[in-house]
């Protein structure tokens, strides 16, 4: 028996101690901003594709190393740095061929923002061992997550972009055409928004005589 052991324990120590000090390391407030915000965003959002059961693209998400490794694509993030992190690029669209969710809205703003926060600090995960079974989200996995949907978010006053617009919801419009570079059109005359009304109303154009 005290063979095994001293075969087994230089075997065993260093991966128990390297767990261990990663453990030591984390900070508490890291630790709380990881299971509250992160760890139900993965499995409401996440395991379905990526877990123990099914890794669509030889990626695990369902714990740390598995994360820290990737998948078919290379390590899903780099800790500390979100414009490189794949996970990030992906759920914010801005991968060409990777878009996650597949086949589903984009995540929350705000889920998304705190992805990249969590990935600034180094992507504190205390998950220190893979799962064996899939994990079911429940529902307070579920609703961690959508607390976040602008739907559920108080209604706040904002103040609408400075613009030539009266109406200032197109100042917010136009704020939005300038971001992404396109040229609005110019305005349309009364003829044309006759036409525009008449359609949405009735469906048919305007008669000669409500021209």
């Amino acid at each position: 028996m005290r063979s095994r052991l001293r075969t087994f324990l230089p075997l065993t120590l260093p991966l128990l101690t390297a767990a261990g000090l990663h453990a030591a390391a984390l900070k508490p407030e890291d630790v709380e901003f990881f299971e509250t915000r992160i760890r139900p965003a993965l499995v409401a959002e996440c395991y379905e594709c990526h877990d123990a059961k099914q890794q669509k693209g030889e990626l695990r998400l369902d714990h740390r190393d598995g994360l820290l490794k990737g998948g078919d694509e290379g390590p899903s993030i780099v800790p500390g740095d979100p414009d490189k992190s794949l996970l990030i690029r992906s759920i914010t669209h801005e991968h060409e061929d990777l878009k996650m969710p597949k086949k589903r809205p984009k995540l929350d703003a705000r889920i998304i923002e705190d992805f990249k926060e969590w990935v600034r600090r180094g992507a504190p995960d205390p998950r220190d061992q893979a799962p064996k079974d899939s994990v079911t989200p429940t529902w307070q996995d579920l609703l961690s997550v959508r607390r976040n949907w602008w739907s559920f978010q108080p209604v706040r006053a904002v103040n609408p972009p400075a613009g030539r617009a009266n109406s200032p919801i197109d100042r917010f419009l136009d704020a939005k055409i300038s971001a992404a570079g396109i040229k609005p059109s110019a305005p349309a005359d009364k003829a044309t928004l006759l036409r525009r009304a008449t359609f949405t109303l009735t469906g048919l154009p305007p008669t000669p005589e409500e021209i």
